[in-house]
């Protein structure tokens, strides 16, 4: 064997490494929650399904950051869950009060990254906050659309807006590369139409 067999060997091993098997991790764990049981065979199942996918419809590689702090990821975890916790008794006051929802409002927001995978990310945790989501993205600009429920006053959207800015912030210091970081000490450019 030549030794640029070798290194091209070796190379599509580590690919596989870098990308196919996070993958393959990722769609089994997701496996076991659609399934709701942990059990061997359901994780083997996970497993063989994953591989399935991965091999019959591959995607092209998504570059990941090589940065990928726990702390990080831990604190974005326990802010991100207070967010939501906080949102969902906010949701269900609103719809219970007497008064009902006034006012909503649809926010442009502009985010710092320029990274298609922690853009991405950042998009999802923000979509996930009860009383929000996500109604367009504009990547070549960096920009979401979001319509947030129950804003009476300009305070309510400048809020919204911080606890966006807040989860994004977050997600690039958990995952996002050193370039995410950077960006993050950037201003933003002026957000119009």
């Amino acid at each position: 064997m030549s030794d640029t067999r070798r290194i091209s060997n070796a190379r599509r091993i580590a690919l596989a490494w870098r990308y196919d098997v996070p993958l393959v991790a990722g769609l089994t764990v997701l496996w076991a929650l659609l399934w709701g049981s942990w059990s061997v065979l359901t994780l083997l199942c996970g497993v063989v399904v994953a591989l399935l996918v991965t091999q019959l419809l591959p995607l092209p590689p998504v570059p990941l950051s090589k940065r990928f702090s726990v702390p990080r990821v831990l604190w974005f975890l326990l802010v991100w869950a207070g967010h939501v916790v906080v949102a969902s008794f906010r949701v269900a006051w609103v719809a219970v009060r007497p008064r009902g929802v006034q006012r909503s409002s649809v926010v442009l927001v502009q985010l710092h990254t320029t990274s298609e995978m922690t853009f991405t990310l950042a998009t999802l945790a923000i979509s996930l906050v009860p009383g929000s989501y996500v109604a367009d993205v504009d990547l070549p600009r960096r920009r979401l659309l979001v319509h947030v429920l129950d804003t009476e006053r300009i305070e309510q959207v400048d809020q919204e807006r911080r606890t966006i800015a807040r989860i994004e912030e977050l997600v690039i210091r958990a995952i996002g590369s050193k370039q995410d970081v950077s960006e993050l000490a950037e201003p933003l450019p002026e957000v119009t139409r």
